[in-house]
């Protein structure tokens, strides 16, 4: 038998004695991907419990394979809103131009994760096969959400737009409006889709993009920069590298997708390496290691060194990935070691993982850093006496309020964390930095680049509660990197089960949560105590 679990569990399925534990058997197949963990959910797809059916459609979706291709295009009908959006994600997955039909139809349903799932694998399958298109009336379908109120539907239909011919003047009319007048994140989208549509021929909107006053549409205009041709993108990316906002320059760095790129900008690339900002050189160590070159790595031991004094531990956590990917060079060993004797337990902590896991080294050898509390022990009795009261949390935005009910019990030092940033205003005004349609919002960066947080990490605090529709989390970067991000999830996500801390849930308001979009701010968090 595979040592992973995966044969256990195909044999135990058959054997449930209810639909319950079947389910949760068959929703942990996701992990695998492969014909084994394919055969074993395809004949519950349509079983007569809705639990089961949904759990296997959820495991074919997540990693999906091609031989799944078939269930998973029935599965867009499924009764289940959820299920059948997963079954488009996961189309979009595959690829294959045959379920662009299939799609286009889900865009009539009328349920909205189908749909936005539908628009995001529809634009995934036209990236993958140049020269397929969709019929008139789904191009009409698609400028209409393009246009929508629900930012949610607006913004993958407008990524969508930048996959049809550019000569299609009605496509190219209404993002041409939205990129030069538009508001918000959904001119910085409409920004790089005209651009990635139209290439040199919209330099016009490129020269007003990157001399905008707002950083958000600077950082859009690094963005679109990916889909220029080297030397047009190049003095654009010379003017923004220099600009004075983080979230631009972390643009330009994340923006250059692929070794060419990267070499082909390698100055900046070095430049960065000096940044002031730690996010901005995390973000340089991470665009050499596209280079998969062993002569970066004396860049990434100066990287890590200058990064000592950072309270944020993201050039380390880079520097620590970049080592394992190269893990065959002898350098790349001796940096992990490096890290591991860092002061910070939890960068140390990080590195010992990988040492043991990565690169094989004697776990007896290299005992774990222990973390030293801050606080008296009659200190963390009152933390945990406090945070297991009946809080809730009351969040102010423009688009309306929501509330969430804190999970004290299961999470009480993540509740407590979250208690106080709150009670110090710390969220107050802050941007909602991350808006991805039918998965999370995510807010907690006063930086609003995604990088930022409070100078100091909490540990993780997993429990059984599910990641289901309106469940709040602590957002990581690696094990025990909380802080202060949080996100709130639009649909269940079973795959962060036990992953990611649960702290609360949202008791009103989902459909404010679902009308939030990128950029928005949090006017006011207000926490109470509840009888």
């Amino acid at each position: 038998q595979r040592g992973d679990g995966e044969d256990a569990l195909v044999a135990a399925i058959p054997k449930a004695a209810s639909p319950e534990p079947r389910a949760a058997m068959l929703q942990s197949l996701w992990r695998y991907s492969d014909s084994a963990s394919a055969a074993a959910a395809t004949p519950y797809a349509s079983d007569p419990d809705p639990k089961v059916r949904a759990a296997a459609v959820y495991s074919l979706s997540r990693k999906p394979i091609e031989s799944s291709q078939a269930v998973l295009t029935t599965a867009l009908s499924s009764t289940d809103a959820d299920s059948a959006a997963m079954a488009a994600r996961a189309l979009g997955i595959l690829g294959k131009k045959e379920a662009i039909g299939p799609l286009g139809a889900a865009l009539d349903s009328g349920r909205t994760p189908l749909v936005v799932n539908s628009l995001v694998a529809l634009e995934a399958i036209l990236e993958k096969n140049p020269g397929t298109g969709v019929t008139d009336d789904r191009k009409a379908k698609i400028l209409a959400f393009a246009g929508d109120a629900n930012g949610n539907l607006a913004v993958p239909a407008l990524v969508l737009l930048r996959q049809f011919e550019a000569t299609d003047r009605d496509v190219r009319q209404r993002l041409w409006s939205i990129a030069l007048t538009g508001e918000g994140r959904r001119r910085q989208v409409a920004l790089v889709s005209v651009i990635a549509a139209l290439r040199e021929r919209a330099k016009e909107a490129l020269d007003r993009a990157s001399q905008a006053p707002d950083p958000t549409v600077r950082a859009a205009a690094a963005e679109a920069l990916a889909f220029l041709p080297s030397a047009a993108a190049r003095p654009y990316r010379q003017q923004l590298a220099g600009d004075k906002e983080v979230l631009v320059r972390l643009a330009v760095l994340s923006n250059l997708k692929g070794p060419a790129a990267v070499r082909e900008n390698r100055d900046l690339v070095n430049s960065a390496l000096t940044d002031p900002d730690p996010g901005v050189r995390a973000a340089a160590v991470e665009a050499l290691g596209q280079l998969d070159d062993a002569s970066i790595l004396p860049l990434v031991s100066d990287a890590l060194t200058r990064s000592a004094a950072d309270a944020s531990p993201d050039v380390a956590i880079a520097a620590i990935g970049i080592c394992e990917k190269l893990r065959s060079a002898a350098p790349a060993r001796a940096i992990v070691e490096a890290a591991y004797k860092s002061p910070k337990t939890l960068v140390a902590r990080l590195a010992r993982r990988s040492l043991v896991l990565a690169f094989r080294a004697d776990r007896a050898s290299l005992p774990a850093p222990e973390y030293k509390p801050g606080r008296s022990a009659a200190d963390y009795a009152a933390t945990l006496a406090g945070a297991r009261k009946s809080l809730t949390a009351r969040v102010e935005t423009a688009r309306g309020e929501f509330t969430i009910r804190f999970a004290g019990r299961e999470a009480p030092m993540t509740v407590a964390n979250f208690v106080k940033l709150a009670r110090a205003k710390y969220f107050d005004g802050v941007p909602i930095h991350r808006v991805v349609p039918n998965f999370v919002i995510q807010d907690g960066d006063p930086t609003g680049t995604g990088n930022g947080g409070p100078g100091f990490e909490i540990r993780d605090e997993l429990s059984p509660l599910p990641y289901d529709r309106g469940t709040v989390g602590m957002a990581l970067s690696g094990p025990d990197t909380g802080g202060s991000q949080w996100f709130v999830t639009h649909s269940p996500q079973p795959h962060l089960n036990s992953l990611y801390t649960v702290f609360g849930q949202i008791a009103s308001g989902q459909d404010v949560v679902d009308r939030i979009e990128q950029g928005d701010r949090i006017t006011r968090v207000t926490v109470t105590e509840s009888p």
